[in-house]
């Protein structure tokens, strides 16, 4: 009866309204979130599909001397041989070596 007597006095529910205005907005919010999530997700995808491309010949053949490079033996990178490069596995055992092996019981 308190619904009725409501709408006697100015022609609507005003619970009613608000509750179907609210639940109008937490729709379109989850709505919004739904398409972000979509949109971010094919995004990420592209973007990865891009980095990971080498159908160019020009890229393949610079990844490959960046990597002959990485992996290659040590090589002095100056004339004044002050500069050294080594690859990153031998560098590591270096250093293992240098400090004594397993540090674990420290």
């Amino acid at each position: 009866m308190a619904s009725a007597e409501t709408r006697k006095g100015t022609g609507f529910d005003g619970p009613a309204v608000t509750l179907g205005v609210l639940a109008a907005l937490v729709f379109a919010y989850a709505l919004s979130l739904f398409l972000q999530g979509g949109f971010l997700a094919t995004r990420n995808l592209d973007r990865e599909v891009k980095l990971t491309a080498t159908d160019d010949p020009l890229l393949a053949q610079v990844e490959l001397e960046q990597t002959t490079l990485l992996e290659g033996p040590a090589r002095w990178l100056d004339a004044e041989k002050t500069k050294a490069a080594i690859p990153i596995e031998d560098a590591m055992r270096l250093v293992v070596e240098r400090e004594g092996g397993d540090r674990e019981g420290e």
